[in-house]
């Protein structure tokens, strides 16, 4: 690939990594190709995420003189013949039994996994880039995945649901970055719509019902996510780190293969990048968590961003870990909780698209003032004697709080992370943000629990108090971010107190 012919695109400098968008396109082929394969990747990370969802599915006891609620128990007591099992759950054999309430710190023990992952991968993109970072948490939950799949013990298992986790963990926030990055203003969004699980829900309760065991439902769900590990490596490395890097060469290579994928005849050169605003310390600064704090403003943005994290994972976990007490199969609650979604994506581009009043703000606030309605109602609807209409009416409000909560709020909760920080710490705000993500997903299985020894409505309404406190926070604090050029760089005395140099 040969670039030392190639000339300026354009006499007039270029001062932003924006205008390099503008001048070619602001998304094409080689953005809707990566946004494709993300997708391809949500089956896996959306099929790992949910497996406890399906492993901890109780069997249904035919003899009404058993009157037990631990599933163990209920296993051993009850007759072959009186016993209906919708899934070869964990407590079939004995992996998790006597334990019964093992898959539920299962899955808080994969959730810690995937916030240690999260904020290990925000640091080491920002230092070493995001492509290789997020090719490697592919890799690795794809092995992890196996690894469940061939489990001899509940150590083992948990040993591979920490690794799911962490390279969970890895994979989205690195992805999530490089895919903000390669696109240009217009279309960010876009590219975040692409970590939607609409589609990836459905295959995994496919998987689960076509399966019918824990075992192979992991080895499927996996298994179906080699062929991305391939197409993967056609993604470059983001253009907008290399030039905060001044890896000039390698940024404009990467520049120019995207602009001839999507078909722009414009060409770069390493000399256009040079007016672009870059940090002044050395290349190899690395800069910690204490960044997302260092002024008042970066303060309050990180207090929404933080009780906004909290909600992503607690509005969808409250409902999913618990889905064989909702109204219905548990395996059409959880395929119906991504048919629902599907239409969120659509709706978010069109109104992009078509609706100069529609920005960051508007959606941010609409969606979490929509979902304290929904899960206030399921609140109140609880007080009411369980008729069957009511159970359904509950069902209904419950996804969907947690439809809007995790499809349309968790798009624009990542957008502003992606447009209120710069550059050289996108990926360590995405990993941090990712780690609180993922402390709510560790406790809202605790909250599952909570539901059965105290308040049954614990866990919703504890959930609901936290996202009110967001929409609070994010109406009084969030400016408007839309079309803006996203920051690269820290102001000077910002990073003077937040770096440390690793130059030898």
């Amino acid at each position: 690939m040969k670039e030392s012919k190639e000339t300026p695109s354009t006499p007039l400098p270029i001062h932003d990594v924006d205008e390099i968008f503008d001048r070619t396109s602001h998304y094409g082929r080689y953005q809707l190709f990566m946004l494709l394969v993300i997708q391809y990747l949500m089956m896996n990370a959306a099929g790992n995420y949910v497996f406890i969802s399906f492993a901890s599915l109780k069997p249904i006891c035919g003899d009404s003189s058993i009157r037990t609620s631990d599933a163990c128990e209920l296993m051993s007591e009850c007759p072959a013949n009186a016993t209906e099992v919708l899934f070869a759950s964990l407590y079939d054999g004995d992996i998790v039994c006597p334990h019964s309430h093992l898959p539920q710190h299962l899955q808080t023990i994969q959730a810690v996994g995937s916030g240690f992952g999260a904020i290990l991968a925000g640091h080491i993109a920002d230092y070493y880039g995001r492509k290789w970072v997020t090719y490697s948490g592919a890799v690795q939950m794809t092995l992890f995945g196996f690894m469940g799949a061939f489990a001899l013990s509940w150590h083992m298992l948990a040993f591979a649901m920490l690794g799911m986790g962490f390279s969970y963990g890895v994979l989205i926030d690195a992805s999530m970055t490089l895919a903000c990055e390669t696109a240009g203003k217009k279309y960010r969004i876009v590219q975040t719509l692409a970590f939607q699980w609409s589609l990836a829900l459905q295959v995994a309760s496919l998987c689960a019902y076509l399966t019918g065991s824990w075992r192979g439902y992991l080895f499927t769900v996996n298994a179906l996510s080699l062929p991305a590990l391939a197409l993967m490596l056609l993604w470059v490395e983001s253009p907008r780190w290399l030039i905060q890097k001044k890896r000039y060469d390698e940024a404009v290579r990467n520049i120019n293969r995207i602009s001839r994928c999507n078909g722009c005849e414009t060409m770069f050169c390493a000399s256009d990048l040079l007016p672009i605003k870059v940090t002044e310390e050395h290349r190899t600064t690395f800069f910690w968590i204490g960044a997302l704090v260092s002024t008042r403003k970066f303060l309050a943005y990180s207090f929404v961003m933080f009780t906004s994290a909290l909600t992503v994972e607690m509005c969808v976990a409250v409902i999913i870990f618990d889905v064989q007490v909702l109204a219905g199969n548990p395996f059409l609650n959880v395929a119906l909780y991504g048919i629902l979604r599907l239409w969120v994506p659509l709706f978010i581009v069109l109104l992009e698209a078509n609706a100069k009043w529609f920005g960051r703000r508007t959606l941010f606030i609409s969606s979490q003032c929509l979902t304290v309605m929904c899960f206030a109602s399921v609140i109140i609807l609880s007080l009411f004697p369980p008729t069957q209409s009511v159970t359904v009416l509950r069902t209904c409000l419950a996804m969907l709080g947690g439809i809007i909560n995790s499809s349309i709020f968790f798009t624009v909760y990542k957008q502003y992370v992606m447009e209120l920080y710069p550059t050289v710490i996108r990926a360590l705000a995405v990993g941090a943000f990712g780690v609180v993500e993922r402390i709510g997903g560790a406790i809202a299985p605790q909250l599952v629990n909570m539901n059965r020894w105290a308040w049954a409505e614990s866990a919703v309404a504890i959930t609901t108090t936290v996202v009110f406190i967001s929409l609070l926070s994010g109406w009084a604090i969030l400016p408007e971010t839309r079309n803006s050029s996203i920051p690269d760089v820290l102001e000077l005395d910002q990073k003077k107190r937040l770096s440390r140099s690793c130059t030898k």
